[in-house]
């Protein structure tokens, strides 16, 4: 019996670990796209499609998305860490490094993560409507309640506040509702903590963040904003607002996104 426990154990490891599932298209200077909370790899495609006639791009499911098996849990809390080691080993795998990496909403501090975990991996960062820094506990505590008792109503509040209008809303909940709960819930805890652990010093590589909405005026809170949401502290940092977008920034303005991100990959060469 103790062996067949320790079997089960060394499976359940092997399930979590390794390279996510990802799609792969096009040819050139490699782009990872990463998804944010409740999402999958779908939530790209139609960007996708655009930069991969001259790119090569991967667009992964992060662990407990499109059916994978959920991410290592710490404490019930999704370990970020050895997420994104994956990602970085996936991009390493491919030959990609080093690459481009955009991450949406939650896919943002995973893909900053997994660029402290190999620097040389990745050539810069590109954060849409993203954070990080850690969010409250107290914010994202009701929604990891409430999914216990009806995961559909508690999705459609949590993403209606970023959500464009019903039928978006109505999109990314039916997508969020393919994750298991124990998995959202661990992501949303995950948010709690602080993914880079004071380190944004350390990211070299210049992080581009895709703002929706319309830019602070006043400048204290601004500034005020930027410093909870993590990114004080960058050495290369800058900030693009989208007046007419919501949260899915790719959905919304996806002509307005492309010509961001190819305007920024052309300026990292400089």
């Amino acid at each position: 019996m103790p062996c067949r426990a320790l079997l089960l154990c060394l499976a359940t490891l092997c399930l979590q670990a390794g390279s996510p599932p990802f799609q792969k298209a096009g040819k050139g200077p490699g782009i990872l796209l990463i998804h944010g909370f409740g999402g999958n790899k779908e939530v790209w495609a139609g960007v996708a499609a655009e930069l991969a006639q001259d790119h090569t791009v991967l667009s992964v499911d992060l662990p407990g998305s499109g059916g994978t098996p959920g991410p290592v849990v710490v404490e019930g809390r999704a370990d970020f860490g050895a997420v994104a080691k994956d990602l970085a080993a996936l991009v390493r795998k491919e030959g990609l490094a080093p690459c481009l990496v955009v991450g949406h909403s939650m896919g943002g501090p995973i893909a900053a993560r997994a660029a402290l975990e190999d620097p040389g991996a990745f050539r810069g960062l590109i954060l849409v409507d993203s954070f990080l820094g850690a969010l409250p506990a107290a914010y994202m505590e009701p929604t990891i309640t409430g999914l216990e008792a009806d995961p559909a109503l508690t999705l459609a509040v949590f993403m209606g506040h970023v959500s464009a209008g019903p039928a978006q809303n109505e999109r990314v909940v039916a997508e969020a509702l393919r994750v298991p709960v124990a998995v959202l819930q661990a992501y949303l805890r995950g948010m709690t903590l602080d993914p880079l652990a004071a380190r944004q010093g350390e990211l070299r590589l210049p992080v581009l963040q895709l703002a929706a909405g319309r830019r602070e005026t006043d400048p204290a809170r601004e500034a005020a904003t930027l410093a909870q949401f993590g990114f004080k502290g960058l050495p290369a940092f800058r900030m693009i607002h989208f007046p007419g977008a919501r949260h899915w920034i790719m959905w919304d303005a996806p002509e307005a996104f492309l010509v961001a991100v190819r305007a920024f990959e052309a300026g990292l060469g400089r």
